[in-house]
């Protein structure tokens, strides 16, 4: 198996190529997903129109929406994709839309038919685990922002790395939380009063659930 690494959704190839892909979007997509099969979410189908989310909740009973564009709330959407918001509601058993400005729509990129999981700091090793029971090239792909690299996912891809490369014992993750919290998405949540959120994505490998897609779904 070949791991390839890239700082931004730009340079994964067009066509993507047969592999398995893990997206990396740290703040906060992937950290979302992460936290809402956490929280019971029966799935969560990602969505790069907001038209086409607001469709889904429509035509599926007992959805909700979750989401973001360009940092900012979306008409029609239930709650925010900050983990520390999605806490305070109950998703057990929703399905659940997401929408977010870089994660989903790196889903979406890359292609609802490819083997895609979502990795973030929270779950790298559990990714890195799910990683060697499988064959063929693996793609380890930083979001990014809008075609800019952005230090926090570049640290998530190499996090998940490390621990596929059973590196985790020779190293502190140090370096890594500094890169998140000194990135500038996560100075903007902590001028928004959120450093808790920062502190939780530094607080790396605390979720055992790696979301898969399936039939256009994240489950668990």
């Amino acid at each position: 198996m070949t791991v390839h690494t890239v700082d931004r959704l730009e340079d994964v190839p067009d066509p993507a190529p047969d592999a398995t892909f893990v997206v990396v979007d740290v703040i906060i997509s992937s950290t979302s997903i992460v936290r809402l099969l956490e929280a019971g979410a029966r799935y969560v189908r990602p969505f790069a129109d907001a038209d086409a989310a607001r469709a889904f909740k429509t035509d599926t009973a007992d959805a909700l929406l979750v989401g973001e564009q360009g940092g900012q709330p979306v008409d029609g959407f239930d709650c925010s994709p900050l983990p520390s918001l999605i806490a305070q509601r109950d998703f057990t058993d929703r399905p659940v839309g997401i929408l977010t400005s870089n994660g989903t729509r790196a889903v979406h990129r890359i292609g609802a038919d490819a083997p895609i999981l979502i990795g973030s700091t929270v779950n790298a090793a559990a990714v890195a685990d799910h990683l060697r029971e499988r064959d063929g090239d693996v793609w380890l792909v930083a979001a990014g922002r809008q075609g800019d690299r952005t230090p926090e996912d570049s640290a998530g891809v190499e996090l998940i790395r490390r621990h596929y490369a059973d590196e985790a014992a020779n190293f502190t993750p140090d370096d890594l939380a500094a890169q998140v919290r000194e990135s500038g998405t996560a100075e903007w949540l902590g001028g928004l009063g959120f450093e808790n959120e920062v502190e939780d994505l530094c607080t790396f490998d605390t979720s055992s659930v790696v979301p898969k897609l399936r039939d256009g779904q994240f489950v668990d």
